[in-house]
């Protein structure tokens, strides 16, 4: 702007005067604001030094002159002013009216908006009880709120108040009810809220960033976000919320149950929990419940540390109310008597809801056996005293005159697949291979593969499973020769079976006591009256899964497979490499007996009801998923009238549970791409028909929540096919709501900021820097070109020749 000289105030006459000699016509002499600048500034010491130069130039052209001394010396500073006056002129004097203009500092304040702030583990300074970090954040700055004021960080700067969960938005004043909505939001993307917080301001200066927030996100905020924000000059000050070190949190990680169970049948639900905060504890004080929500009643409740290693809990819960019923998982802390049990960080994640779908009718069984010996003798007569069997014998040894038992008698085993439809489990014994023809073998393995039945292997000296080694069934059989299966060790050998923990898995050889109503500890009892005849099943397939071992008594080392499950399709196959579970009885009746197959059978009827359908049958594959992870969403249709519309294609509304008559969220179409074969013509039953159709679609989930996914197509939209799935979003906050406390820390130091308490608010006036850009706008009128400066370049020329002639040197 140049150098200001004091300048003397005038009357309004001389003012104007002066300022039409100089030319002004925007700015006045007269004003005392105004001062003297120069268009090129000169630094003092060139102006001394011009100074001593025109004065040292002057006196030397007037030193050799002749003239009195006096008056030489006047010519010599009349002719120094001038020079000066020319060099001052050359400088651009200029009249000038200092201004600026103040572009004002943006300061951005994020206030974290996710639903982890409703996480109750701030303790209230005056009450002493949690409250939730959503109403600390308040608390604070209601208290603290002239911080913010014009008094405080808001004097001379723009305080831009913003809420961010996925995404910052403009929120009113946090203190301020309701100046600022309730934390719903289920991530916290701190890192696009600074972005997004950054680009607002347009150019305009930033101060810094006011982050509140208990720091919790799953995106990244490490060196590219520092750089961005160093190159900009920004620092962010962090206010972390919610407790530093995160009380005690425990959560439900899943829930795996059955969609239909039978009536009064023990239905697994297996349960993973997890432990997100606070220090660990002991699992055997970690309670997990199944509970009966229609009347509160505790199905089943155990503690965390009867789960196997790296397993789920394995619960199990019956039901004797025939439609869909709606269970409760509930884990708890419950220390022993002398120790107070630990406050929970959220009881949110404590509970999940699963819903079965309980069938009233007996489990149908076939059982063909070979001969009657002792396991088949015992094992029939179990099915047709058990109330919750409907059983089918067929007894091959057995004469015409011989009247077949079972609950519903048969004269010959099933012919075709309509027949053997009726089954939901069917009990191979001791048969040879060649009393089935190939067409009898194939529609069994399809009843297993297609209809999702069960079968059930009991192995034989004679036949089982040697005799089915090329057949169709021999897919069915766990053990890779079965050619080659031959009795384990020698008569003199006695073997128990060990169950492993796939056993516990499938909620099978868990016995109760005689008299008792609750599993005992073990599961199975080490006691039983030893096995004489047991196979050797050799090598089994890699698929094939062993659920008890054959241990020789007295050895211990050593254990070879004794009861394998094999799944094949929808259905499974189950391999029993002995025919003396009868033993058990001696001394102790029909319980342990009971219990070992009852549980084997209901398992695998179990399975066949969750694919079985009257007509049709929606099915999905997954109940909980993430966000975009893929569900397989299957469509099976088993009524010809629906068979028989040729639907080439099937819709489905997937909407959220909430509002389940409003807009779809999405949308699927099955296509078929699944045809069972119809029953060969000429066979009884054959109509050239499918027997299914399927349709199958993949669905990937692009919102979170509970979806319920409905077929729409008017073909079909009169059966209720529907299906529920809760879908959580991967950065879902409430699956690990601990705050992170070093990740603000980081981020403030390495931005050049700093960490500020909730508490102590009012560092930050003084902590934020003042980065308002001031921007000069002063007004100038040049002088160089007015008449003044022209009078007094004549006044000094004149005034030296006038004296030159006067001295006669002109």
């Amino acid at each position: 702007m140049g150098v200001f000289i004091p300048t003397v105030t005038l009357g309004q006459q001389g003012g104007t005067l002066i300022d039409r000699l100089l030319g002004l016509r925007k700015l006045s002499w007269s004003d005392p604001s105004a001062g003297l600048g120069f268009e090129y500034v000169l630094p003092a010491w060139l102006w001394v030094l011009i100074g001593v130069l025109a004065l040292l130039f002057a006196g030397w052209s007037y030193r050799r002159l002749l003239g009195r001394r006096s008056l030489r010396v006047v010519l010599a500073l009349v002719r120094t002013a001038a020079l000066m006056a020319i060099v001052v002129l050359l400088a651009g004097p200029t009249l000038v009216l200092p201004q600026e203009t103040v572009e004002r500092d943006w300061l951005m304040v994020l206030v974290d908006r996710s639903a982890s702030m409703r996480v109750r583990d701030v303790v209230d300074a005056v009450t002493g009880e949690p409250i939730s970090r959503d109403r600390s954040v308040r608390d604070a700055l209601g208290e603290q709120a002239e911080v913010f004021s014009d008094e405080g960080l808001g004097k001379g700067r723009r305080v831009v108040w913003l809420g961010f969960g996925a995404s910052a938005y403009t929120i009113g004043s946090p203190w301020v009810e309701p100046g600022m909505e309730a934390p719903e939001a289920q991530a916290t993307s701190i890192r696009t809220a600074i972005e997004q917080a950054l680009r607002m301001p347009s150019g305009k200066p930033v101060s810094g960033v006011v982050l509140i927030t208990d720091g919790r996100t799953p995106q990244d905020t490490g060196p590219s976000l520092v750089q961005r924000l160093q190159q900009q000059g920004v620092a962010v000050f962090s206010v972390p919320v919610g407790a530093k070190t995160p009380p005690l949190d425990l959560a439900i990680g899943q829930v795996d149950g059955p969609e239909r169970s039978f009536v009064n049948d023990s239905a697994p639900v297996a349960v993973t929990v997890e432990q997100l905060g606070g220090e660990a504890i002991d699992p055997g004080e970690i309670r997990v419940a199944l509970i009966d929500q229609a009347d509160g009643r505790v199905l089943d409740e155990q503690t965390l540390d009867r789960a196997e290693p790296g397993q789920p809990l394995r619960l199990s819960g019956k039901s004797s109310t025939v439609g869909v019923v709606r269970w409760l998982v509930r884990v708890t802390h419950q220390p022993s008597a002398s120790q107070t049990p630990m406050r929970e960080l959220v009881t949110e994640n404590n509970m999940r809801e699963i819903e079965v779908e309980v069938i009233d009718r007996p489990i149908r069984v076939l059982y063909i056996e070979g001969y009657p010996r002792w396991e088949f003798r015992y094992l029939k007569n179990l099915l047709i005293r058990e109330k919750s069997i409907s059983s089918s014998t067929y007894l091959l040894s057995a004469d015409r005159s011989f009247a077949q038992e079972g609950d519903v008698p048969i004269t010959r085993p099933p012919a075709d697949a309509k027949e053997m439809d009726a089954y939901d489990v069917v009990i191979l014994g001791d048969v040879p291979a060649d009393f089935f023809n190939t067409g009898q073998l194939t529609v069994l393995r399809d009843h297993i593969s297609a209809g999702g039945a069960g079968l059930i292997w009991i192995g034989g000296e004679f036949s089982t499973p040697r005799s089915y080694a090329g057949t169709p069934l021999a897919d069915l059989l766990p053990m890779r020769k079965p050619g080659d299966v031959s009795r384990l060790g020698t008569v003199k050998n006695l073997f128990r079976l060990e169950p492993t923990g796939l056993a516990r898995a499938l909620n099978v050889m868990r016995v109760r006591d005689v008299g008792e109503d609750s599993v005992q500890a073990d599961g199975w009892p080490s006691g039983l009256p030893p096995l004489r005849w047991v196979q050797d099943l050799g090598t089994l397939k890699p698929t094939a899964e062993v659920i008890a071992d054959a241990v020789e008594v007295g050895v211990g080392d050593g254990t070879s497979p004794a009861l394998v499950r094999l799944r094949y399709g929808a259905g499974q196959s189950l391999y029993v490499g002995t025919d003396e579970a009868w033993r058990w009885r001696y001394g102790r009746g029909e319980w342990y007996f009971e219990q070992y197959w009852v549980q084997l059978i209901r398992m695998l009827g179990r399975a066949r009801i969750q694919a079985e359908t009257d007509q049709a049958r929606l099915t999905i594959s997954n109940r909980s998923v993430s966000v975009r992870q893929p569900v397989v969403v299957e469509l099976e249709l088993s009524d010809p009238l629906l068979i028989n519309r040729g639907l080439s294609r099937v819709g489905v509304d997937i909407r959220r549970a909430s509002d389940p008559t409003g807009p779809a969220v999405d949308s699927l179409e099955l296509l078929a791409v699944v045809e069972s074969e119809a029953a060969p013509p000429g066979s009884p039953g054959a109509s050239g028909i499918p027997r299914r159709m399927g349709y199958r679609a993949i669905w990937r989930p692009t919102v979170a929540g509970t979806m319920v996914l409905t077929v729409t197509d008017p073909a079909l939209a009169e059966l209720g096919l529907v299906q529920t799935v809760r879908v959580t979003a991967p950065d879902d906050e409430m699956l690990n709501p601990r705050s992170d406390h070093a990740r603000l820390a980081v981020l403030a130091e390495q931005t050049g900021g700093a960490v500020v308490g909730l508490d102590e608010l009012d560092r930050l006036v003084d902590l934020v820097p003042n980065r308002a850009r001031i921007t000069p706008t002063d007004i100038r009128e040049p002088l160089w070109d007015s008449a003044l400066s022209l009078i007094v370049l004549i006044v000094l020329f004149s005034l030296e020749w006038v004296v030159r002639r006067a001295i006669r040197l002109a």
